[in-house]
């Protein structure tokens, strides 16, 4: 779990882009644009170094809460976790679920825009069109300033014309398939969805704070 989560800071700290890349595709250029206006806003914020200082790192949270909560499809993403166990949830437990991760990941990327430092990054424009135009996916070069790179893709999809995150793979970890894992295994042991989700949130309550620290390592 701990290291699923330092993988988690380095694609949500990876969410600064160049916005440079090479026009290919409308869909594909919406979807990057999503990502690009991001990266501006998150630029911003860590320009602002008194959110770095300890009595402000609520304040911090909140405004990583504005930036990327319209840019991730927690309740999807959340749903796609649950895999099979999905069908048998109920709306409650699908929100929770979502709220439980969406609180969880921006606590994570607060730290990450505190603590991970970025050298040098790139967007690598897709070879063809996606057979989906809906679908698309961003790929993503970062290099920390501890000299290690990483390749990072992630996959937006069309949602009521608004691009959102809904997965990403980092060096060919599948994130939404390693969260999938996870949850089954923890199922194994709860035998309920709801008892998977308690046991979620307090793993990691128990993990977060120690990420940070492998990723910079």
């Amino acid at each position: 779990m701990k290291k699923l989560y330092a993988i988690v800071i380095l694609l949500l700290a990876s969410l600064l882009i160049s916005s440079n890349a090479v026009a290919v595709d409308e869909h594909w250029e919406a979807a990057r644009d999503v990502v690009a206006e991001t990266t501006e806003q998150v630029i911003a914020l860590m320009e602002d170094r008194s959110l770095l200082e300890d009595e402000n790192r609520t304040r911090l949270q909140s405004e990583v809460e504005s930036i990327v909560t319209p840019v991730i499809d927690f309740y999807g993403f959340g749903r796609g976790v649950m895999g099979r166990f999905a069908r048998t949830a109920t709306e409650d437990e699908l929100q929770r679920f979502a709220d439980i991760l969406k609180t969880t990941l921006i606590r994570t990327y607060s730290m990450a825009v505190s603590e991970f430092s970025v050298r040098e990054y790139s967007i690598t424009p897709p070879r063809a069109p996606s057979p989906q135009p809906d679908m698309q996916v961003v790929n993503v070069q970062l290099t920390s300033t501890a000299g290690k790179t990483y390749n990072i893709l992630y996959y937006m999809r069309n949602i009521d014309n608004e691009w959102k995150l809904v997965n990403v793979a980092v060096e060919g970890i599948n994130i939404r398939l390693t969260f999938q894992n996870q949850f089954a295994d923890m199922y194994q042991r709860a035998r309920s969805v709801s008892g998977v989700i308690d046991g979620w949130e307090e793993r990691v309550a128990q993990t977060v704070a120690e990420v940070v620290e492998d990723v910079e390592g």
